[in-house]
């Protein structure tokens, strides 16, 4: 038994490194190199970054962590209200096209709010001592605030991305019926459904998480070293269907554009030789009109 928790440990521990290394790296490229003229790379290359830190996060434990572990998640937590506005702004920016500049949002308060209320907690609680570099915690006293606070912010945090969920599929929805059906493929279809499978496969991770650790967190059930490796799992092979997917729709967008320049071309190159067809023929008939005029032009030369 002790082996096979063993073995769970070190697994857990392979897949936070695997999944954050790749989250990173797949950040790195979409914000420096795959870039988009509209600047929302910047906005997915975030939210991969996002999700490179919840791996790595994986990675700490009690005897490697710089601060008492709960008082480190409960600090990191507010960056995570991040992730659900930077995708609702990657969806809303795509489908509208919309060019300006990325900027501060409305949509980025609550996370400077629970942030700036997670600071005072910490700073203000009496439970916290410094000790050279590191933090930590009196076992002389209960948690406090902070501690309730750490225990509500998972909930909080569920409920943000429920309704980001209900506002991004309501807007895909909406923007679907709006689109005309026709049989050829576009650019637009491409980004379309590339918005509704990342969507997607964001839902699904978030509802196994919700089933699996959330719930039995509040439930007050013990959360076992096979459900986060289940969990932990899970979002990687969706970060490895989401790079496949996101590449075949980048070679598809591109044969399409190359298409689209091949036909441009073409067209343009039958107007020209219509009109060098028509320039010509107008050239001609001017010329056969002045061959049967000259001979007219003579005969009265002749007689006078």
């Amino acid at each position: 038994m002790n082996e096979f928790n063993d073995f769970l440990s070190q697994s857990y521990w392979w897949l936070s490194l695997l999944g954050g290394l790749h989250c990173i790296g797949l950040g790195l490229y979409i914000r420096y190199i795959y870039r988009e003229g509209n600047g929302n790379h910047k906005l997915l290359g975030s939210i991969f970054s996002l999700m490179a830190l919840y791996f790595f996060t994986g990675m700490l434990n009690r005897d490697n962590s710089p601060a008492p572990i709960h008082l480190l998640f409960t600090l990191i937590i507010p960056v995570y209200f991040l992730l659900m506005p930077l995708l609702y702004l990657y969806c809303y920016r795509s489908l509208h096209n919309i060019r300006r500049p990325i900027r501060f949002s409305k949509h980025f308060y609550l996370a400077l709010i629970v942030a700036v209320i997670v600071l005072t907690a910490s700073l203000i609680s009496k439970n916290i001592t410094p000790e050279t570099s590191l933090i930590s915690l009196s076992k002389e006293t209960r948690l406090g605030y902070l501690g309730q606070l750490g225990a509500l912010l998972p909930g909080l945090l569920s409920l943000q991305t429920a309704t980001y969920f209900f506002l991004i599929i309501r807007m895909l929805t909406k923007h679907r019926g709006r689109t005309p059906n026709v049989h050829q493929e576009s650019l637009r279809d491409i980004k379309f459904r590339w918005l509704l499978v990342l969507t997607f496969s964001m839902m699904a991770n978030w509802l196994i998480r919700t089933v699996l650790v959330i719930l039995p967190f509040y439930f007050g059930d013990q959360i076992s070293d096979l459900t986060q490796v289940f969990t932990r799992l899970a979002l990687l092979l969706t970060i490895y269907i989401l790079a496949i997917y996101g590449l075949q729709q980048i070679t598809r967008a591109a044969y399409l554009r190359g298409r689209l320049t091949i036909n441009s071309n073409s067209s343009n190159n039958n107007i020209n030789k219509a009109s060098s067809q028509l320039l010509s023929s107008e050239e001609l008939s001017y010329l056969h009109q002045l061959l049967k005029e000259d001979p007219k032009k003579d005969q009265v030369d002749h007689k006078v």
